[in-house]
């Protein structure tokens, strides 16, 4: 698998309108969700970022609402407990929003997250690499996909990336075609 390397190149720039990102997060619906689905979704993305970024050390997350962590892993030796931290304030954002790290982010602009949302940046990140979750049954996240360790707009194009080619695999998976 590949990332989109021009996408990529316009997320580094945040040369992307809200209404494009807003668009990319949400054309991956999975049609069910569980702990079976994390550990796949997961291992997946861990494959993916050992083959892409095979010297890399980054962490990888999926938590519900809730708070219950359905999957974490790291890709290599090298993560650090401020991963984890990094992973909890972007969990926090796609939450609080409903809407990716990064798109919270490029919507906050330069203004403090303080005066923009009325929240403090040391319980919530505006950085890439968290996204929702989304399931066509309700309207909000059912769970967070948490990608930490590279630059944010690459944590934010592989987790997207990897969510919607897991949702592609496991719809044609359950449509048992020959």
């Amino acid at each position: 698998m590949q990332l989109d390397q021009d996408l990529l190149s316009q997320l580094s720039l945040r040369a992307v309108s809200l209404e494009d990102l807003e668009a990319l997060e949400t054309k991956t619906y999975l049609s069910t969700f569980d702990a079976d689905d994390a550990f796949q979704l997961g291992t997946f993305i861990r494959d993916t970022v050992r083959e892409l970024y095979p010297e890399k050390a980054v962490s990888i997350d999926i938590t519900l609402p809730n708070g219950h962590c359905l999957f974490r892993s790291v890709s290599r030796n090298g993560t650090a407990f401020d991963n984890d931290m990094w992973i909890k304030r972007k969990q926090t954002t796609v939450f609080r929003f409903g809407h990716s790290s990064f798109y919270m982010g490029c919507k906050k602009g330069d203004t403090p997250a303080i005066e923009r949302f009325f929240v403090d940046e040391k319980e919530y990140a505006f950085h890439g690499g968290a996204v929702p979750i989304l399931s066509s049954a309700v309207g909000y996240p059912i769970a967070c996909l948490t990608v930490s360790g590279l630059r944010q707009h690459e944590d934010h194009l592989l987790a997207l990336t990897c969510l919607d080619a897991y949702a592609k695999n496991s719809t044609l998976e359950k449509l048992e075609l020959d």
